[in-house]
């Protein structure tokens, strides 16, 4: 009986670790991923305002905004793509779903971008 006790406390202390670890990671995740598709709707707001002006006096103006705007989501890959090769990281990211970055072009999911 007392074997039957240490098992489950030991069961209970296994399962509130996982949960613990996965949450945790999954809210650091989250967050960097949230922070990324924000900066990236920013990166494509850009590009159309830059395609729009790019033949008037505001061109140099939109270049400089949307090269600011690529620096901004390439740092901000670069740092997601940090948080998620992190060791205590790696199992709860390949398990939730999360994927690297694309820090070039804007791009998510490096599989799901269209060919040019």
């Amino acid at each position: 009986m007392p074997t039957i006790i240490a098992c489950f406390v030991a069961g209970l202390c296994v399962a509130g670790f996982l949960a613990i670890w996965f949450v945790t990671a999954f809210k650091d995740l989250s967050a960097k991923r949230n922070s990324l598709a924000d900066l990236e709707e920013q990166l494509h707001l850009h590009e159309a305002l830059w395609i729009q002006v790019k033949d008037s006096l505001d061109a140099h103006a939109s270049a400089g905004m949307l090269e600011t705007s690529r620096m901004l989501y390439r740092e901000a890959a670069k740092g997601y793509n940090r948080v998620l090769r992190k060791p205590m990281n790696r199992i709860p990211s390949l398990l939730l779903g999360f994927r690297t970055a694309d820090e070039e072009h804007g791009h998510q999911n490096k599989e799901e971008k269209p060919n040019e």
